[in-house]
């Protein structure tokens, strides 16, 4: 937190100071628009509207004891929100994980995991499929999405288990 910190008041006071922010957090921002929207020319729209917004907002922006990355996240959430309410189109999952099988019949079967979960989460409600994004796609940890999220890192983990539980119902009812 030390780090953000001084990160924040480094941005805050010039442009190379603002340049460092940039280079520390733009891969993670993209990576997460990735995730959202599938198209890497959408994600590096919606990765540089999020640090135009950041660098608008960066004087106002007072440290209040949470990670740097959270504030660059709820501004990347509303983007990629822009973007579905503009195409009106749904965001599918990073399909990276299937490319990496080397085995065809691994890949099949990944694959078919793969869109069993999918299909899971999309039964899931919004909220519960985000903390799940967050967690394991996004890579936060707690006190990450807790700021994001705007509730407590202990909230985040009891939120986090429920959705897993429920997930975990509905993958077993479509295996079963």
């Amino acid at each position: 937190m030390r780090d953000d910190r001084d990160l924040l008041k480094r941005a805050q006071a010039n442009a190379a100071g603002f340049g460092a922010l940039f280079d520390a957090y733009y891969d993670r921002i993209y990576k997460y628009a990735y995730r959202r929207v599938g198209s890497r020319e959408t994600a590096e729209d919606i990765a540089a509207s999020v640090f135009e917004d950041a660098l608008r907002g960066i004087k106002r922006l007072r440290w209040q004891d949470k990670p740097l990355v959270a504030w660059l996240y709820r501004i990347a959430a509303r983007r990629v929100a822009d973007h579905y309410r503009a195409a009106r189109d749904h965001a599918p999952l990073d399909d990276a994980l299937i490319a990496r099988a080397d085995d065809p019949h691994d890949r099949a079967t990944r694959a078919e995991e793969s869109r069993i979960v999918q299909r899971g989460l999309a039964k899931l409600a919004a909220p519960d499929r985000e903390i799940i994004r967050l967690a394991y796609f996004d890579e936060l940890r707690g006190e990450a999405i807790a700021a994001i999220l705007n509730c407590s890192a202990s909230n985040v983990y009891v939120r986090l288990h429920r959705a897993l539980k429920k997930l975990e119902r509905i993958v077993s009812d479509e295996i079963h």
